[in-house]
């Protein structure tokens, strides 16, 4: 039984990621995304929250927790024509966020559980289905900017409840990169302590060795000198 559903998948996957120059990429992608995430969020609602330090946070209806398609579209109106329009934009940078930042979190499920046993991977199915909700939540509130004035109460409901699984895929992924920090700190000091108790028996046993050459040397010196002092008594 293994906890990884799609085990090649994941493998492959694991594989392609490991690439430095694709996760230097991607890592590079992630940081431009992000900033003109904040960028179209501040134009989308100018009067969002401040966090604790006064700086600027994502205010916008895929962060906050709307439970009917009342709430979703309560959210648009107050975007005004300017921020829905400036929302489809982010919406179209969300997505580049959202494939870029998979391959960091599936590059770190990758080294933490390659030294494993096999039944224990989790692979890469819970940042995948966890992007794959968040692809689907953007797509879903893209159809009501488009479509906004009409409303599509049944398209909105289900818009909410996609916002609610995809916290709920959020704060999996999360508890998934800490566990496999802490799994792969776990591996890491058990594949160092091995290697020193090799690195030790390596050490000992070209000691063992290295006497045992040395003895033989001895030996041979000291029947060669016996040999000499034989043959000169002979000659006397």
């Amino acid at each position: 039984m293994r906890l990884d559903p799609f085990p090649q998948l994941s493998e492959a996957l694991g594989s392609s990621v490991s690439n430095p120059r694709v996760a230097l990429f991607a890592i590079v992608m992630t940081k431009i995304c992000l900033d003109r995430i904040y960028t179209y969020a501040s134009v989308v609602n100018p009067e969002g929250a401040l966090d604790a330090s006064g700086n600027e946070t994502l205010d916008i209806l895929e962060y906050q927790h709307p439970w009917t398609g009342d709430a979703v579209y309560d959210y648009l109106t107050s975007y005004g024509a300017k921020g829905r329009v400036a929302y489809q934009s982010l919406l179209m940078y969300d997505c580049g966020f959202l494939l870029c930042r998979l391959v960091p979190l599936c590059l770190m499920v990758h080294w933490a559980f390659q030294s494993a046993p096999q039944w224990s991977r989790p692979g890469m199915f819970i940042p995948l289905a966890g992007t794959l909700v968040d692809l689907t939540e953007n797509f879903l509130i893209w159809i009501l900017l488009k479509t906004y004035p009409r409303r599509l109460f049944f398209l909105a409901q289900w818009t909410a409840w996609v916002i609610e699984l995809k916290w709920a895929m959020f704060w999996a992924v999360v508890a998934l990169v800490c566990v496999s920090g802490l799994v792969g700190i776990y591996y890491s000091f058990h594949t160092m302590l091995a290697n020193s108790v090799l690195m030790e028996k390596d050490r000992n046993e070209k000691l063992r060795a290295r006497r045992h050459v040395t003895d033989v040397l001895q030996r041979t010196g000291k029947t060669a000198a016996s040999s000499s002092k034989s043959s000169d008594k002979k000659k006397q």
